[in-house]
C-alpha cells in the first residue's frame, strides 16, 4: 500500500492525538506576532487533515489554551453524499456542491467540511446507496473520497 505523504505542522495540545481530524480554518490575530506561525500554518485552507504521528515539541501559544504540539498530519479521506451516476470506486470526480439551501436535511453531506469544491478526488469506497430525499435531483449516494495524490493536477483546467 502506497504510504501517504506526511507534513509537519502545530496543532492545539487538545487535538495532538493520532487519528484526530481537523479542517484548516487559517490564521488567528494572534498569530502574527508569533515567532514560529509560520510552521503553524504550512497547511492548505479548507482542506481536512488527519494527526498520523505526535512530536516531542511542544510550544507556548496564546491561541491554544494548553500550549501546542509538533505533529505529522496527512490529508484525512471524507464522506460525501454525490449524484448516483458519479458514484464509481476508483474513479476520479471533480466536487461540485449541488445548489440547495442549508434547510436540507442531507446538506452537510453533501456539503462536507474539509472538501474543496473544484478539487480532483478519487472515490475510494461507495458507502450507502440508501435513498435520502433530495429536492433538487435523484438520491444522493453516501461515498469515501480522497484528495488527488501531489504531483497530480487537483483542479480542473
Amino acid at each position: 500500500m502506497e504510504q501517504k505523504k506526511t507534513r509537519v505542522t502545530i496543532v492545539g495540545s487538545v487535538y495532538a492525538k493520532p487519528g484526530t481530524q481537523f479542517v484548516y480554518i487559517g490564521r488567528a490575530d494572534q498569530c502574527e506576532s508569533c515567532t514560529i506561525a509560520r510552521v503553524c500554518h504550512n497547511l492548505e485552507l479548507g482542506r481536512r487533515y488527519e494527526v498520523v504521528a505526535i512530536r516531542v515539541a511542544s510550544h507556548r501559544c496564546p491561541v491554544h489554551h494548553g500550549g501546542a504540539v509538533t505533529v505529522d498530519v496527512t490529508e484525512a479521506p471524507a464522506e460525501i453524499r454525490i449524484s448516483p451516476e458519479l458514484a464509481r470506486k476508483n474513479t476520479t470526480i471533480i466536487v461540485k456542491y449541488p445548489e440547495c439551501d442549508e434547510a436540507c436535511e442531507s446538506y452537510a453531506a453533501c456539503h462536507p467540511l474539509g472538501v474543496v469544491e473544484g478539487q480532483k478526488y478519487i472515490i475510494t469506497d461507495v458507502l450507502e446507496a440508501d435513498q435520502v430525499a433530495c429536492r433538487i435531483g435523484p438520491s444522493p449516494v453516501l461515498v469515501r473520497i480522497v484528495p488527488l495524490p501531489d504531483g497530480l493536477p487537483r483542479y480542473s483546467q
